[in-house]
């Protein structure tokens, strides 16, 4: 029968399951409790170590014919194993999600790693379209911890070539070596990304091999060192100081490299005492194989639920926290009984010919990853949050303009200018009175998306909105200078706008000018500590001289006044579900507070525009502030997406306004 075992291979260790309920306790309590095991995460790298070792040892002494019936037997227990709990996870998770989580730029990149997820390419996704393991959409993404399996998966596509080229040569040396040396050249890999791209050290395959490759040689090599463990009862107190040590230090610059090689070298070490019968009996304790056996349910369950959570109630609370504990242990046990098991040790499939495995798995696989894209294309339909009204929250390129302008819709376009983003719209009614208009900006800039297309639409005016992520424009209370990486985009921007301009068009310079009261996320770094919202004398002549660039060529400047701040997120505080979360601290704020909040940047600015007698100052405070106290959500009608950005209905409030101001100004 294809893949008897003809010789010496490792079998089942109860003591390796023990040793996968240290990793997944240390990457549960993390993402709980993480001032309990600031360097829990490292758990991960005691699973990749140990995958190596037991997928290797799974084919060790097995015999086949050829390489198509070892990758068959090979691909069908893996698929088995792994996607049926994995795909299940998914769905469930994936319908949660689209129920639950509003679309925000904090939630963007959800859709895009669930989807990946269910072909094992998510950590592709996560190196290159989000912020760190550590930043904020990570944090409330709840796929992020399938990058971890797509390492995997990726691995298993090479695995078993390398396990075919080491069962002909039979002795295996020379497979062996390269083994060595394909971990040696991933370890190179990751510690060069770990300088100069830490997210792509973190996430990809190949500056992750070496920790998969570890296990794979403690495996292939197993029978030359495991007669020198014998007696050698150093070895699991010198791996479990090696892991613990790993488990303290905090995430940083200094991982993966150097970081890793602590849990790696570890559990290298405690491994080896396990085979050579020294170490702790208590690894191969029941409680301790219990929870080994139900680690990747666990894993699997134990991040989607806290996520979840955390867009809802709140994960702050130690009885939220305990909650979240008690329902992903549950959906794993579930998980393990009712998905794991019964699939793993159905004898129907057993029976079947690893081929028909395969391709059943592949099929189901590609099945419900169909079910998850319907998901994901329903969420404004099925989604329980009220941001469904998308025309209502959403200040984006394709809300409808009026009726009677449908048939002057501007055309939209995109360039590229110094490393940021231009957006165009083009007007398709061309006016004799039409012009330019520069926006330079970031992303308060594109919050007035609707407002700009729609002035484009009216008035036969070009619109062109300069956007870099992190590079605000005319903030006065932080100047150009204080941020370097920005200087390339801003002098771009404005070598661009005097390239461009002519007597008759207008600049406008919309933006957040004091310090927002709430991010999107809990535990923003930026609102940590006082800040007070002054504007230095080098912020002032800064602006003035940006200002006299920006009017070279005879152009006019509408500078936007501070616009009310909220100290919450209002699309994270408007539903039943999540009003009560503890990042919700209410919609209002006082008017006569928000004046004296920026009564500093308006002395300044209004010293700005005395200065300039092509520059006005626009302010929207009195529009979006009626009466005494500015609302976000009025009536139950938003004005404001988040903390300071405003909403689609925020665009069409202050749109009849910021019209009259831009043409106004104009000679």
């Amino acid at each position: 029968m294809t893949g008897e075992r003809a010789g010496p291979g490792p079998g089942y260790i109860p003591a390796i399951d023990g040793l996968r309920a240290i990793a997944v306790t240390s990457v549960i309590l993390f993402h709980l409790w993480p001032w309990t095991l600031p360097g829990g995460f490292t758990g991960v790298d005691i699973f990749f170590v140990i995958s190596g070792f037991v997928v290797t040892g799974s084919l060790i002494g097995r015999e086949f014919t050829s390489l198509g019936q070892l990758a068959g037997y090979f691909y069908a227990r893996r698929l088995m194993r792994i996607m049926p709990a994995l795909v299940a996870m998914l769905l469930v998770t994936l319908l949660a999600a689209q129920l639950f989580i509003p679309d925000s730029w904090l939630s963007n990149s959800l859709p895009q790693v669930g989807r990946f997820a269910f072909f094992g390419l998510s950590n592709l996704v996560l190196a290159t379209d989000t912020d760190s393991y550590f930043g904020p959409q990570a944090a409330y993404n709840p796929f992020t911890h399938s990058w971890s399996l797509g390492v995997e998966e990726q691995f298993y596509l090479f695995f078993p070539f390398l396990l075919w080229w080491h069962h002909r040569l039979h002795s295996g040396a020379k497979a062996v070596r390269w083994v060595a040396i394909l971990s040696s050249l991933s370890l190179l890999l990751c510690a060069v990304l770990g300088l100069f791209a830490q997210k792509f050290a973190f996430y990809l395959i190949f500056p992750r091999f070496w920790e998969l490759g570890v296990g794979m040689l403690l495996c292939l090599t197993r029978e030359r060192w495991q007669p020198w463990t014998a007696g050698r009862r150093w070895l699991a107190p010198l791996g479990a100081l090696l892991v613990a040590a790993g488990f303290a230090i905090p995430e940083g610059p200094l991982f993966p490299f150097p970081g890793a090689l602590l849990p790696v070298a570890g559990t290298a070490l405690v491994i080896t005492a396990i085979l050579g019968g020294t170490a702790p009996w208590a690894l191969g304790s029941r409680p301790m194989v219990a929870v080994g056996l139900l680690s990747y349910s666990l894993y699997l369950w134990h991040w989607p639920v806290f996520v979840l959570f955390r867009w809802t109630v709140g994960l702050h609370s130690l009885k939220h926290q305990l909650a979240a504990l008690v329902i992903a242990v549950v959906l794993a046990i579930f998980s393990y009984f009712l998905i794991e098991k019964p699939l793993r040790s159905s004898r129907v499939i057993a029976c079947w010919p690893r081929g028909r495995v395969v391709t059943a798995a592949l099929t189901g696989v590609l099945v419900a990853a169909l079910g998850g894209q319907l998901l994901i294309a329903a969420h404004n339909r099925i989604t329980l949050s009220v941001t469904r009204d998308r025309f209502a929250w959403y200040a984006e390129p394709g809300r409808p303009l009026p009726l009677d302008l449908t048939g002057c819709t501007p055309i939209d376009s995109e360039e590229w200018v110094a490393g940021g983003r231009v957006k165009l719209w083009t007007p398709r009614c061309a006016r004799p009175e039409g012009f330019t208009l520069f926006v330079p900006a970031d992303s308060h800039g594109l919050a007035y998306t609707p407002a700009l297309r729609r002035l484009a639409a009216e008035t036969g005016a070009s619109v062109r909105l300069y956007f870099r992520p992190g590079c605000p424009y005319f903030k006065l209370i932080q100047t150009h200078a204080s941020r370097p990486r920005c200087a390339g985009w801003y002098r771009g921007v404005e070598q661009d706008i005097e390239a461009r301009s002519k007597p008759g068009d207008v600049v406008f310079l919309p933006g957040l000018r004091v310090t927002r009261l709430a991010n999107q996320f809990e535990n923003d770094r930026d609102l940590i500590g006082a800040h007070p919202d002054t504007v230095s004398q080098g912020a002032l002549a800064e602006a003035q001289a940006i200002s006299q660039r920006l009017e070279a060529k005879g152009a006019r400047i509408v500078l936007e006044a501070p616009k009310p701040v909220f100290p919450s997120p209002v699309f994270r505080c408007a539903d039943w579900f999540n009003r009560a979360n503890p990042a919700c601290h209410g919609l209002t704020i006082g008017r006569e507070h928000m004046l004296e909040r920026r009564r500093d940047v308006m002395r300044a600015m209004s010293q700005l525009v005395a200065s300039r007698r092509s520059t006005i100052l626009w302010d929207p405070l009195p529009i979006f502030c009626p009466g005494q106290t500015c609302e976000a959500l009025p009536g139950g009608r938003p004005l404001f997406f988040d903390g300071d950005h405003p909403s689609g209905l925020g665009n069409d409030l202050i749109y009849a306004d910021l019209k009259r101001t831009i043409l106004g100004v104009r000679p």
